[in-house]
């Protein structure tokens, strides 16, 4: 049965976040619409005009190259009309498809592009943009994965490229070899040929096709678009040269905005004084920050192909060239957009509604089982309350241990009247009686840690199941959602892992939600 947890317990850090879905205090006030104003969003963007015909043609030849589903092609056409609006999100393009909220991401944006369709009578298409024009390699360049031993493991490639956009990276003997690492530590699940086969790189791809191609695959029967953003650099352009002549007044917007959310109890998600800038190349092909807007705008006019958003222009970006009603965000992303409202009127463009992604900690039965053998929750381990070794004391039955401490007061007082006698004899034996009393209570501390572990087992339990549990549900310290690609959960559910996504939540449910899935045994 499907369980849901007040966001509260998983995301105490995300004040804003918080506020912003229970719709308290003053969070909403950062923003044009509420979590559901999409009415009021349509109506925002009805008279504005995008730059259809350009974009689709770009989309269209670009979708095609990956092999997508003709439903996702007909969404392109689609985006020609007037009549046609979009549900967008993004991600960099991490390893395997970075931790799997990427995926969820994807999910949310396809179920609510469906919702709004029917909703809205207008015909709705989910998008999602690779951020390929990303530098931060340290951010993509690794997977963690559960190992057989219970331990989380993680498997890394480098780049001599690196500080240049992803869209450079290619798929090199370290790409493949992090690859298929990753897939040789993977335990074996019941669907792992058919995860290992559908991310394997092929020979005429580099780093990011390969990845756009996964998605692809997955979600384009569904009508997922994919939107690499170096392609569309040309009808960028005018957004480009606006960001460079605006760049005073994007600084003062962002402080302004940085300022109230001080004064609402919020911390500001951006550094003014950093962020509402592009980016542009040096002569390494390597991605620097614009400093002097003068500089470029001839350049960015001959060459916009050297020019790319940064962070809080990206959403500008992507809202310019698309009709977008709704953008679905993860927590940390909200926070940023709540800095933006001021931006989007310096350039006279709508703000479409901040949708928050749906947020999910998946449990297979086995540790569904142990969790229920172990008489805790799964609340309680996402919260960080639950220890292992401790629960395993917890667990041990009151008579066994009270059992094992008479005996071990029985070896004190039976080995007390022999230390004034001993002393008398030779002040040496002193000695020897103390070590004495300590390795019989070392052998006794060693039988009562055997004697737990026995019985714990006839119970189905020990430290390292306990262990492996904590690890599959709360992986070095943080929600399974942040830590685990999609390969992970693909492996051990196949495709009903995806489905099951689609058929579970309701429309401003932003709980977080637990899916139960079976596992089945063997290899498929």
């Amino acid at each position: 049965m499907l369980q849901s947890l007040d966001a509260q317990l998983v995301y105490p850090e995300n004040g804003l976040y918080l506020d912003y879905i229970a719709g308290q205090g003053k969070a909403a006030s950062f923003f044009s619409h509420p979590p559901l104003g999409f009415e009021e969003a349509l109506a925002s963007r009805r008279q504005v005009e995008y730059p259809r015909e350009e974009v689709c043609d770009l989309l269209q030849e670009y979708n095609a190259g990956l092999q997508a589903e003709s439903a996702a092609l007909a969404g392109i056409e689609a985006l020609r009309s007037p009549a046609a609006f979009c549900v967008i999100s993004g991600q960099q393009a991490g390893f395997l498809g970075g931790p799997v909220y990427t995926l969820y991401k994807i999910t949310t944006t396809i179920w609510l592009a469906h919702y709004l369709e029917r909703h809205l009578k207008r015909t709705v298409v989910p998008a999602f943009w690779l951020a390929s024009e990303d530098h931060d390699f340290a951010e993509i360049n690794h997977a963690f994965l559960l190992k057989r031993d219970g331990e989380v493991g993680r498997v890394s490639f480098e780049w001599t490229g690196q500080g240049r956009p992803i869209t450079d990276l290619p798929i090199s003997d370290e790409v493949l070899s992090a690859c298929r690492a990753y897939f040789d530590q993977l335990p074996h699940g019941s669907h792992y040929v058919t995860a290992r086969q559908l991310y394997a790189a092929k020979p005429e791809e580099d780093y990011c096709s390969w990845h756009a191609r996964i998605w692809s695959r997955l979600f384009s029967g569904r009508g997922l678009v994919v939107v690499d953003p170096s392609i569309l650099r040309a009808p960028a352009r005018a957004f480009f040269h606006a960001a460079l002549t605006k760049r005073e007044e994007i600084q003062a917007g962002l402080e302004a905005a940085a300022a109230r959310l001080r004064e609402a109890g919020y911390d500001p998600a951006l550094s003014p004084q950093r962020a509402g800038r592009l980016y542009t190349l040096d002569s390494d092909g390597r991605r620097i920050r614009v400093e002097d807007p003068r500089v470029h705008l001839a350049s960015v006019q001959k060459a916009p192909e050297r020019y790319s958003a940064d962070a809080a222009l990206r959403p500008l970006l992507a809202d310019t060239l698309f009709p977008v009603v709704a953008s679905v965000l993860g927590p940390g992303e909200i926070a940023y957009h709540a800095m933006l409202k001021p931006i989007y009127s310096l350039f006279s463009l709508p703000q479409p509604v901040v949708f928050p992604r749906k947020s999910y900690t998946v449990v297979a039965r086995e540790e569904g089982n142990l969790i229920s053998r172990c008489e805790t929750g799964v609340a309680e381990i996402l919260a960080g309350e639950f220890d292992p070794k401790q629960c395993l004391r917890r667990l041990t039955s009151h008579r066994l241990r009270e059992q094992f401490e008479t005996a071990r007061e029985g070896i004190s007082r039976s080995l007390e009247p022999l230390q004034p006698p001993l002393a008398g004899l030779d002040p040496g034996l002193q000695r020897t009686w103390q070590q004495t009393r300590v390795a019989s209570l070392r052998g006794l501390d060693n039988l009562e840690k055997r004697a737990v572990r026995a019985e714990l087992a006839r119970r189905g339990l020990s430290a390292s199941l306990l262990q492996r549990l904590q690890n599959a549900l709360r992986p070095r310290g943080r929600l399974q959602e942040r830590v685990f690609p999609a390969p992970h959960f693909i492996n051990r559910h196949g495709a009903s892992f995806v489905d099951t996504l689609f058929s579970i939540g309701e429309m401003g449910d932003f709980s977080h939600q637990l899916i139960p899935m079976e596992e089945e045994n063997g290899r498929r």
